[in-house]
């Protein structure tokens, strides 16, 4: 399907207003000489809410999108360096740490457990409100897509072939418009995609030979241009509300800017991670004297796969945007509003008469109320009848009956009736 290619005029001092002009639609196939970049895809993962809590017992064995592997490593120093105070300590020959004395009371746990239970759940719940806040806004852009979509589709023109390219083109940069805001949460400025090339292809800067966004502007700050200049201009009658839907997109596009750019403070990441570890280093310290004893390995490598794992699921989910399993799918996304627009640009004309899907009535019964019906026609009957008598004293007229009126109302009253009786059957 063809996509029409949009001129725009620099603006000069007399006029500063963007002039949009239509020019010959080239093909969405790849043409002779352009090669798209493959667009890289985040490796599926299932995203699915368990109906029946006993689904869930399966988790328990699973290593697959687990935050385990990214924290086995540092586990296995920390389990070796228990079990070197614990040979230190518990063997006889060499026992030299029972000789210094070190700090072998378990009150230390008890003063720093809760402190670091503190700090580790403040990072987790701050990583997950970034993660559920860019889910909503991706929830947000969808709709927002879809409803400009439905104000483009039904109330823009289409009587010539140059106003349904002109509407197609316009469409075309809704799926642009999504895929342009993934590749910029993922660093990849580049407009050759082919999941985002080919339906900005006709915007001034975005061509296949174009090796770089000449204009400057940011992907998805130019396709907001280009679909507000195509609204004012296309579709007077319901500018105003589609204006809302485009301010509603670049509200997303800058909240979703936001949590990209805002990463969780230094100095607290790196106070935690630094708190974490001298925790663990710590631990066999006070455990080692305690009935634990030998047990005290097995029990910090537990405890160094909790605390670097919660500290690791909120490093990993502070920015959701990526490539990561745990990330949002945002190539899904932009599939689910690629083949929505493309459902809607090759289903029936938006034109199309809507009048074969109303059923069962027709639309060509008219309803008429028989109570008022009979007012206005006893109105007409009277004025009607004053008009015969003053005509028959005036000319001598004797002839006509007035019961032949009422005859006729009567029919009046009949036809109506069955009328009515058949737009019910």
């Amino acid at each position: 399907m063809g996509a029409p290619t949009f001129m725009i005029k620099p603006p000069t001092p007399a006029n500063d207003i963007v002039i949009i002009q239509l020019q010959p639609p080239p093909t969405l196939r790849r043409e002779s000489g352009v090669v798209w970049i493959a667009s890289p895809r985040k490796k599926h993962m299932q995203h699915r809410i368990k109906t029946r809590s006993s689904e869930n017992w399966g988790d328990l064995f699973r290593l697959s999108n687990s935050i385990l592997p990214a924290v086995f490593a540092p586990c296995l120093v920390l389990t070796a360096w228990a079990a070197l105070v614990c040979v230190f300590y518990l063997v006889s020959s060499i026992g030299f740490l029972k000789i210094w004395g070190l700090p072998n009371s378990v009150l230390l746990i008890t003063i720093l457990g809760s402190a670091m239970s503190l700090l580790l759940v403040f990072r987790v719940n701050t990583a997950y409100d970034r993660y559920y806040e860019g889910r909503k806004l991706w929830n947000t852009v969808h709709f927002q897509i879809r409803n400009l979509a439905r104000f483009i589709w039904i109330y823009s023109a289409s009587a010539t072939k140059e106003d349904a390219a002109r509407k197609t083109s316009a469409m075309y940069l809704l799926i642009g418009f999504a895929a342009a805001i993934k590749h910029a949460l993922r660093n990849e400025p580049d407009h050759m995609y082919d999941d985002l090339g080919p339906y900005i292809q006709h915007v001034p800067g975005f061509l296949p030979k174009d090796l770089r966004n000449v204009r400057g502007l940011p992907i998805p700050l130019e396709i907001i241009a280009q679909l507000q200049c195509f609204v004012n201009k296309y579709c007077t009658a319901i500018s105003s509300p589609a204006s809302m839907t485009i301010s509603a997109l670049t509200d997303c596009l800058s909240s979703l800017h936001r949590i990209k750019t805002s990463p969780i403070p230094d100095a607290y990441r790196i106070h935690l991670k630094q708190t974490v570890v001298m925790y663990l280093i710590s631990l066999p310290f006070q455990l080692v004297a305690s009935p634990l004893q030998w047990f005290t390995i097995p029990f910090v490598f537990f405890a160094a796969m909790t605390m670097l794992g919660v500290e690791q699921i909120g490093a990993h989910i502070e920015n959701p945007f990526g490539y990561d399993p745990s990330d949002l799918p945002q190539d899904e996304f932009c599939d689910s509003i690629k083949a929505e627009i493309t459902q809607l640009i090759n289903s029936q004309d938006s034109d199309a008469n809507s009048k074969e899907w109303i059923t069962p009535c027709s639309l060509e019964i008219e309803f008429v109320d028989p109570n008022n019906l009979k007012k206005v026609t006893m109105a007409a009957i009277s004025a009607h009848r004053e008009q015969l008598l003053s005509h028959s004293v005036t000319n001598g007229c004797h002839g006509y009956s007035f019961d032949r009126l009422v005859s006729v109302h009567g029919m009046v009253a009949k036809l109506v009736g069955a009328r009515r009786l058949q737009a019910e059957v």
